[in-house]
C-alpha cells in the first residue's frame, strides 16, 4: 500500500493511468460540468481493494472517491442483469 504525502492536484485521469489495475483513493477538488471527479489529491494507491477501504474509512477527507483504474470486468465475460 502506498500513501502519498505530497499535495499535488491532478487530473484523475493522470492518476487513473499512472496506476495501472490498482485502487485509487483521491480527494476530489474539482468536479467536471457533469459532476464527475476531475482533478484531485491523491492519497493512496493499491492493488488491494481491502486496504485502500481501511485508508478511506480512517480519513477525514470530506469529498473523496475511490476507483479502481482496470477493467472490472475481463475482455470476454457476459454480464446478466
Amino acid at each position: 500500500m502506498t500513501k502519498q504525502t505530497d499535495n499535488n492536484v491532478e487530473l484523475v485521469s493522470d492518476m487513473m493511468s499512472r496506476y495501472p489495475d490498482e485502487w485509487i483513493f483521491f480527494e476530489v477538488v474539482e468536479d467536471d460540468e457533469y459532476g464527475h471527479p476531475y482533478k484531485g489529491r491523491l492519497i493512496a494507491h493499491d492493488p488491494d481493494r481491502a486496504k485502500i477501504h481501511e485508508i478511506a474509512v480512517q480519513s477525514d477527507v470530506y469529498h473523496a472517491a475511490v476507483w479502481y483504474t482496470g477493467e472490472l470486468v475481463p475482455e470476454g465475460s457476459i454480464i446478466l442483469l
